[in-house]
């Protein structure tokens, strides 16, 4: 049984909003610190509650050896042990064991939950310090202990003392501890999410208004700018490449708008004439003479109408990614002398001298794109160019690779409409403009093909002398 992909994507889980995950992560640092720091204090506590517990052992170990030094002899400690045994009152924790040189036992006050381990005895006039201090392992936790030698009466018997601790009021005051800073953990964190989320929230107000500001724009209010100036930093470069993505937007909707009306207009002129020259010859009977005029006048507009589509599908291939090249090692003098052999016959009809000045080169490109884009430069200038004038086809190596130039004598272009000879549909003089042969897509297409080559096209032009356009191609090699 198979799962709809809509029944999927209705199971799978929504993403967390951006302030909840900020909130989220605001809590896991916030955890992480209180863990880092309650680590560092639980262990300082208990190292400097270690160091107290050992500290009072030796303490009392001390007092006891005083106690000791002021009896008379050991069997005074059978006889009366309690100034020993109020030494550990309020310890009941505190095992105390006092035996003989012979270790016969004089005192002890309780039993531990497992022997004691035998360790070095400090002697008996040397102070305890802290490395006296060894551990050892009762049933449940750990323990503490130090053995000493104590002198007792004038004499100076010496008696072994054996004091430990099985466990003490710190183990308790550690839990309590513990438990404290897991409580104080989970309300920090919670804390810190809530206020991390209150926070998050109230900063993306900006970015809720940049949203609804966007929310707003469509393709009448294209127009629309998010203001930047008085934005956050951190929305500021956003906002800003936004703008920069309207601008492209409407750039490309109005050439869309405008690509769409020049198309319109340029086919209703072809398809008005069709019209009415049909309408005119269906007015009243015609001869048969009368109708192959007709005919052959509708062939032509047909032409007509036929290069403009083809040229426009051609240019809706390019933007879409859709034309391949099909490159191959190209000798360039041949093939603008064959361009050339193609238009000479138009050149001579119209009084206009066609040259070709190019040396062997090769060049890596796709020949009928390359026939395509100088034949049309070739086209365009033999129709610009008045009788008695010439146009140059001429090739040149570069460091980069090879160029080619399209030149020709004629009234120029003016400076203000060299940006845009390339659009389409843009035509520097419409009144002059021959549209019976050309629908403003000529030079669009060039752009396209040097676009798809990888390579730039550039015109430079002075009025009433000459214009020249340069195809730049990349990657050639002399022959």
């Amino acid at each position: 049984m198979t799962v709809a992909p809509a029944a999927k994507a209705a199971r799978r889980p929504r993403p967390l909003s951006l302030t909840v995950r900020v909130a989220l992560l605001l809590s896991a640092v916030a955890v992480a610190t209180f863990l880092a720091v309650g680590a560092y204090l639980y262990q300082t506590l208990a190292s400097q509650m270690a160091e107290r517990d050992d500290i009072e052992l030796i303490g009392k170990v001390a007092q006891i050896r005083r106690i000791l030094a002021e009896l008379p002899s050991p069997q005074a400690i059978v006889q009366n042990p309690r100034p020993l045994t109020e030494a550990l009152f309020g310890h009941d924790d505190f095992m105390l064991s006092v035996k003989g040189a012979d270790g016969a036992s004089l005192l002890r006050t309780s039993l531990t939950s497992r022997p004691l381990p035998q360790v070095e005895r400090v002697p008996p006039r040397r102070a305890l310090t802290l490395a006296d201090v060894h551990d050892w392992t009762p049933a449940m936790g750990t323990g503490r202990m130090v053995s000493a030698v104590g002198l007792v009466g004038a004499d100076g018997q010496p008696v072994q003392i054996t004091l430990a601790r099985e466990r003490s009021d710190r183990l308790r005051i550690m839990r309590d501890y513990a438990v404290d800073l897991f409580v104080a953990l989970c309300v920090g964190a919670t804390l810190a999410a809530l206020l991390g989320y209150a926070i998050v929230r109230h900063s993306m107000r900006r970015l809720r208004s940049v949203i609804g500001k966007a929310n707003a724009i469509n393709t009448s209010r294209l127009n629309t700018r998010l203001s930047v100036a008085d934005a956050p930093v951190e929305l500021r470069e956003m906002g800003q490449a936004f703008n920069a993505m309207l601008d492209r937007l409407e750039d490309g909707v109005q050439r869309l708008s405008g690509f769409a009306a020049d198309l319109a207009h340029d086919l209703r002129t072809p398809v008005n004439t069709l019209m009415m020259e049909t309408q005119v010859a269906l007015s009243r009977p015609r001869t048969v003479q009368e109708y192959q005029a007709l005919l052959a006048s509708n062939s032509e507009e047909y032409e007509r109408l036929a290069r403009m589509i083809e040229n426009t599908l051609f240019l809706a291939r390019v933007d879409n990614a859709q034309l391949g090249l099909r490159r191959e090692a190209v000798d360039l003098r041949a093939e603008l002398q064959r361009i050339h052999d193609y238009f000479e016959i138009l050149a001579d009809d119209v009084g206009v001298r066609l040259m070709v000045d190019a040396p062997p080169l090769r060049a890596e490109v796709d020949p009928v794109l390359l026939q395509r884009a100088v034949g049309n430069l070739v086209s365009n200038a033999i129709r610009h160019t008045p009788a008695g004038g010439e146009v140059g086809l001429s090739a040149r190596a570069t460091a980069n690779g090879v160029e080619l130039a399209v030149s020709n004598t004629g009234p120029g272009i003016a400076a203000e409409h060299l940006p845009h000879i390339f659009d389409r549909y843009y035509r520097a003089d419409p009144a002059r403009s021959d549209h019976a042969h050309s629908a403003g897509l000529g030079l669009s297409i060039v752009r396209a093909i040097m676009e798809l080559h990888g390579g730039k096209i550039r015109v430079d032009s002075m009025p009433g002398a000459s214009t020249v356009f340069y195809l730049s191609f990349e990657k050639t090699q002399n022959i």
